[in-house]
């Protein structure tokens, strides 16, 4: 009797734990705005000969006060340094003879040498940190993708008539998704923003351009890129003839997506501007999602389905940028199909990933009911 009741309460439970179970709790946006860690940039300064040790000591001691809050990592760099060192082969790249003299290095391995002004060695630096962290854009990036859905970064080119069709072609791509955002998995209040940049802002906003693959003399026609979390930068630049609504409508579907939306994370999580993340827009960000990211517990959680997303990843120097990712054949073609076949049909990003989760645990849920009421016979029978 006591056998009978304990396999009518195991049957019972089962019995209401039919509900799907989904697999995360949280969209693509809200995993950007975690830290993984192996997303810096570096920094190297190479300074004379002549500098004392203490010096260099306090340099580096301020420098990395400065870059406590960012995704920069500073290393000076002596006269003396050994040939093979990791920063040696930048200077003969840029065709560097004199210091003190300043490289920064992206994720994904590009470079570019930092303007540096003429006075003492502590405002150099200075300066090299302001040039790195700062910059009116990419300010203004991180403040609308704290609060908002994504950012649509439209960067115009010489040609004005060129630029008014591409403003409309980005608010034709806002449009639908504001037209859907009841569709996505979680709810996201305020729709995607764009910030333009016109020709005249291109030197001011050099470093922008660089880690974007562009200089500011090579910007001949509009392009847009795709931002969300800390600055980061998702998908391929759009520009020329791919530069239409349907991509770009494709590309924000995903950020709305659930996290284990199917794609590889190499391509979702993408390569972070070099900016300084402080608690101010921190606190942003949990207001508009809900939840601090940062917390402990929370992190864990997300950098595990980061990891789950990308198979694991290698190492502190891997980069995420999506130009370094094999994945088949060209990376960019790999995001221009995962785009189209999300263009084709949008909702398929944001529901279909449940659909094998709930198939899956609908069954195994009635699997197990059934195996248990057959026991529960079986037993009875045998006490006949």
């Amino acid at each position: 009797m006591r056998k009978d009741l304990l396999f009518a309460v195991i049957l019972g439970c089962l019995s209401i734990q039919t509900q799907p179970v989904f697999g995360c709790r949280y969209n693509v946006r809200e995993v950007g705005f975690i830290d993984v860690g192996v997303e810096t940039y570096r920094l190297f300064v190479y300074l004379p000969q002549a500098v004392p040790p203490d010096e260099v000591a306090r340099l580096k001691e301020t420098a990395d006060a400065a870059l406590v809050d960012s995704n920069v990592r500073f290393e000076v760099v002596a006269a003396d340094a050994d040939a093979n060192h990791p920063a040696m082969e930048f200077l003969a790249i840029h065709g560097i003879t004199n210091s003190p003299a300043a490289v920064l290095v992206s994720p994904d391995g590009q470079s570019i040498p930092l303007p540096l002004p003429v006075g003492p060695l502590g405002q150099v630096v200075s300066s090299a940190l302001d040039y790195v962290l700062h910059s009116p854009t990419r300010q203004r990036i991180l403040e609308e993708a704290a609060v908002n859905y994504a950012v649509v970064l439209l960067i115009e080119g010489p040609q004005q008539d060129h630029n008014i069709q591409a403003r409309e072609v980005v608010s034709a791509a806002i449009g639908r998704i504001r037209e859907q955002l009841d569709l996505l998995p979680k709810p996201i209040s305020r729709t995607p923003v764009v910030i333009a940049l016109d020709p005249p802002s291109f030197d001011r906003e050099r470093l922008l351009l660089w880690s974007l693959g562009l200089k500011p003399q090579d910007v001949k026609e509009p392009c847009a890129a795709v931002f969300y979390g800390r600055g980061r930068w998702i998908g391929p630049l759009v520009k020329g003839a791919k530069l239409m609504a349907d991509p770009l409508t494709a590309l924000l579907f995903v950020i709305g997506s659930d996290c284990e939306c199917g794609l590889d994370h190499r391509l979702l999580q993408g390569t972070m501007l070099p900016v300084r993340w402080d608690q101010s827009l921190q606190q942003k960000v949990a207001e508009s999602v809900g939840f601090d990211p940062e917390d402990p517990l929370v992190k864990m959680e997300m950098v595990s389905i980061v990891r789950r997303g990308m198979g694991g990843f290698d190492g502190p120097s891997m980069p995420f940028g999506y130009r370094e990712i094999q994945i088949g054949s060209d990376p960019e073609e790999s995001m221009d199909e995962a785009a189209e076949a999300i263009a084709s049909n949008p909702q398929s990003a944001i529901h279909n990933p449940h659909l094998t989760k709930v198939l899956a645990t609908s069954l195994g849920s009635m699997a197990a009911i059934v195996v248990i009421a057959s026991i529960l016979v079986v037993l009875r029978a045998r006490k006949k």
